[in-house]
């Protein structure tokens, strides 16, 4: 690991890494802030590049660290306050195979809100969810909001994404599918759940709630029983509400 000054073409290279098409030709992401830098390394995740507004060593860390000040980090930050640390990361990819192993496991479909996104995985480190499945078109898992959504939980949970049903029913055919869905048939409490060893529990998005395709595959239906006068929920708050109802923490 070495210290040396970034120059401008470099962090205009980095500050690409804000936009969804070069992570995915490049490979890697942007994460801001030490918390997560610290969540990187315990995790074992490839680090590329740090970029610091001061000297840093760790003997942890063999890549190169580029100095710069508060005006070179606010071209390379997404937010109006400008953090002390900013750290690129490869992507960590998880084998479907692998993820179907686990026993709890949620669904999210089409959620298009990073903060949502972010805060879930957040709820589901906290409440012992095993592994999450990004359905359809979602936001981008590796967007600078959802990482810092998760609060320094990014990596401690497998996320994968899935495209159409038929691959969640070859790979996943010994969990039961829970959609979070209204029907006639099949509704189960939330306590319910734990009568299952391997279960999925999948959540549509907060305008159109689940797809056909997914109704169709699930095996068990429950909800959220609220008063009259309250339509809905926020997603995130739906969903953090589930997983802790679920968690045996209780």
């Amino acid at each position: 690991m070495h210290n040396v000054a970034a120059s401008k073409n470099k962090l205009k290279e980095i500050a690409k890494l804000h936009q969804k098409k070069y992570r995915e030709e490049t490979g890697l992401f942007i994460a801001e802030g030490a918390k997560i830098l610290d969540e990187l390394i315990a995790e074992n995740a490839q680090i590329v590049e740090i970029f610091s507004l001061k000297e840093f060593e760790n003997e942890k860390i063999k890549c190169p660290v580029y100095i710069t000040d508060e005006a070179g980090m606010k071209k390379i930050t997404s937010t109006d306050s400008v953090c002390d640390i900013l750290t690129v990361a490869k992507k960590k990819n998880y084998d479907i195979k692998n993820i179907s192993t686990l026993n709890k496991l949620i669904l999210l479909e089409s959620i298009s809100d990073a903060g949502n996104l972010g805060t879930i995985i957040r709820s589901a480190a906290a409440f012992g969810i095993e592994g999450i499945i990004l359905f359809g078109n979602c936001v981008d898992l590796y967007s600078s909001k959802v990482i810092r959504s998760t609060a320094g939980n990014f990596f401690k949970i497998p996320i994968i994404n899935i495209s159409a049903a038929d691959e969640l029913e070859k790979h996943f055919k010994s969990h039961v599918k829970i959609a979070t869905a209204l029907s006639k048939r099949n509704n189960i409490t939330l306590k319910d759940c734990n009568q299952f060893s391997k279960y999925i529990i999948m959540f549509g998005s907060e305008a159109h709630g689940l797809c056909d395709d997914l109704i169709k595959i699930s095996d068990k239906n429950i909800r959220l029983e609220m008063h009259n006068n309250v339509e809905s929920l926020n997603l995130a708050v739906s969903a953090s509400i589930v997983m802790y109802e679920i968690s045996n923490i209780i």
